[in-house]
């Protein structure tokens, strides 16, 4: 049952995926917030679609409603994962293939955003811009809420719709501020928390169409492309209001049946109906150059890479969206949703077994690592969840290395000593943010049960991702804990270099990865001294300064003798802390007569 075609809302798709576009390529200071303008869209016209067949039918017809979503969503998105698949073979390292094959998996089975949440960082965090299908998460959360959004619409009645939506629009809006909040990466990912903006446009299709004043349109054109232009905070809660209500002021306007000549225009109109496409394809492409280039690259370059984009989009628009749309499968509705189940498992499998190829590519590359002498630190004792604790990995020596994964990759040069370190978890006793997140309580958690066993040991050593000074107060109630301790020892900061060393080392720019000793230097000195003059008011206390280790008197370079110093942008190899166990020695022995 379809609906009456308004170019306008084309014109607003095309606001949207410029805006996305340009952002992506390195312009704009909020386009990201295109993607929150296609929430609104998306749940306009589905509800829209959804309540106009339940009026003129008297049902709603399920199956045909989801052969619907298949045929417009599934085989551009399709064509796509496969296209980085092949790709992701020729120009990524096997980890990273092995990574793009998951998320290639989770995306054909609409779970692209969780597995995001999961396994990146922030969606704004540098790496993430190298994740050639990161960008499915949003489709992932329209998935999601295509299979919620008809049975809230068949069940709640009638006369009870506009008030129940604007109460789950209001609790989606609460729970987004909670866990921006909380500090969880939920809010961004999650479709709970983005719910209020598909619902925003779902209240509009659920009102009496009405004229609303000829201002409203223009307004609402204005304040989407402020949102655009100017980022706020707290997002995607109070920060995607400016968009969200930007976009619901042109799609009410045009619900009453307003025009916009903006919006209508021929090349508005061209670009909005490609938009899917555009959508699709710009960020593969952007995010393979990123992979495959140290530091930010070439803004001309990206532009060229968006305009390639727009040719593959509407070559996708023209020989794969439009073919697939048109086709009219009266009894075939189960066959169509059928065949794309069947293939989106195919495609899982396809990822499945390019994951496991490059698994192996990594073991190998590893091994082969290890013989050179370039090996990767190894995982004795490192905890990366809290449910695994101590329990299997109990300590075995009176030397303990304590902290984050920076502290275990430290523990070559401290032959015989046990790791109780957890990845992204410092050392800091007691500490939580105002709203922790889970995984701040699982490190809270951690480092209580490492304490105990702390205090018995001989020597321990303390490393962490050390940031700011600030931060490293936080170390203050740890040493006032381990007071009884024969020796403590703290680990100063080391570099972090521009881009990860086995990238510098394929593109053969160790040059271009070497970070100089005037910027190490301002950023390590305030923490070496806010180190020490903890260490000051401990007389079991040290701080080591690896420095000199890791710098000339001018640069930080990756490599030092031929030998990779980090097995990614900051972790030290094993071999870089093995070569470092002499000096280490001294500095692990307690004082005389202790």
């Amino acid at each position: 049952m379809g609906i009456a075609y308004r170019p306008e809302i084309d014109g607003l798709r095309a606001i949207a995926v410029l805006a996305v576009v340009l952002y992506h390529a390195g312009i704009g200071g909020a386009g990201f917030v295109g993607v929150d303008v296609f929430f609104v869209i998306s749940g306009y016209l589905i509800t829209l679609l959804l309540l106009r067949e339940r009026r003129t039918t008297g049902r709603t017809d399920l199956l045909g409603f989801y052969a619907r979503r298949v045929r417009r969503i599934f085989p551009a998105a399709a064509a796509v994962v496969l296209a980085v698949i092949g790709a992701s073979s020729l120009l990524l390292s096997p980890e990273q293939q092995a990574h793009t094959a998951q998320s290639a998996g989770a995306a054909l089975l609409f779970g692209a955003n969780v597995f995001f949440q999961v396994t990146t960082g922030g969606y704004f965090d540098g790496p993430s811009d190298q994740l050639p299908l990161l960008h499915l998460w949003s489709l992932s959360v329209e998935e999601q809420f295509y299979f919620l959004w008809p049975a809230l619409l068949m069940l709640i009645p009638r006369r009870w719709l506009v008030p129940a939506l604007c109460g789950l629009a209001v609790a989606s809006f609460a729970a987004a501020e909670y866990w921006i909040a909380q500090g969880s990466q939920a809010a961004f990912y999650e479709m709970p928390a983005r719910f209020w903006e598909l619902a925003a446009g779902g209240l509009i299709a659920a009102s009496a169409p009405r004229v609303l004043p000829r201002w409203l349109a223009p307004a609402g054109i204005v304040l989407t492309l402020a949102a655009c232009a100017w980022p706020l905070g707290h997002f995607p809660g109070v920060g995607a209001l400016p968009a969200v209500l930007g976009a619901c002021a042109i799609i009410a306007a045009v619900h009453g049946g307003a025009t916009n000549p903006l919006l209508r225009s021929n090349l508005m109109v061209g670009i909005g109906l490609i938009s899917y496409s555009l959508y699709l394809w710009h960020w593969p492409l952007l995010a393979f150059y990123r992979a495959n280039i140290i530091g930010a690259g070439s803004l001309s370059v990206r532009l060229t890479l968006c305009a390639i984009a727009l040719v593959l989009a509407l070559g996708s628009y023209r020989y794969i969206e439009r073919p697939f749309r048109r086709l009219r499968l009266r009894s075939g509705r189960t066959v169509v949703v059928g065949a794309a189940l069947s293939s989106a498992l195919v495609l899982c499998a396809c990822a499945v077994g390019l994951h496991a190829r490059s698994a192996m590519a990594v073991h190998a590359d590893n091994q082969a690592a290890v013989a050179a002498g370039r090996d990767m630190a190894t995982k004795v004792c490192h905890i990366s969840g809290v449910d695994r604790m101590l329990m299997k990995c109990q300590p075995r020596s009176d030397t303990l290395v304590w902290g984050d994964s920076m502290a275990w990759s430290w523990l070559p040069a401290f032959p015989g000593a046990s790791d109780v370190s957890m990845d992204s978890c410092e050392p800091f006793i007691g500490w939580l943010r105002d709203h922790p997140h889970p995984g701040q309580i699982q490190c809270r958690d951690h480092n209580n049960l490492v304490l105990p066993l702390a205090r018995k040991a001989r020597v321990v050593v303390l490393g962490g991702l050390w940031n700011s000074a600030g931060e490293v107060a936080r170390l203050a109630p740890t040493l006032d804990a381990l007071d009884a301790v024969p020796h403590v020892i703290v680990i100063g900061p080391t570099p972090t270099l521009p881009a990860p060393v086995p990238q510098c080392i394929r593109q053969h720019a160790e040059a271009a990865c070497t970070l100089t000793r005037a910027a190490f230097d301002a950023h390590a000195r305030p923490i070496l001294a806010a180190l020490q003059a903890l260490a000051g008011r401990h007389p079991n206390v040290s701080v080591v300064d690896p420095s000199d280790d890791f710098c000339t008197a001018t640069g930080c370079p990756p490599l030092l003798n031929g030998k990779p110093l980090y097995w990614d942008s900051h972790h030290i190899t094993r071999t870089a802390a093995a070569s470092l166990a002499d000096r280490m020695a001294p500095a692990s022995k307690p004082a005389t007569g202790i």
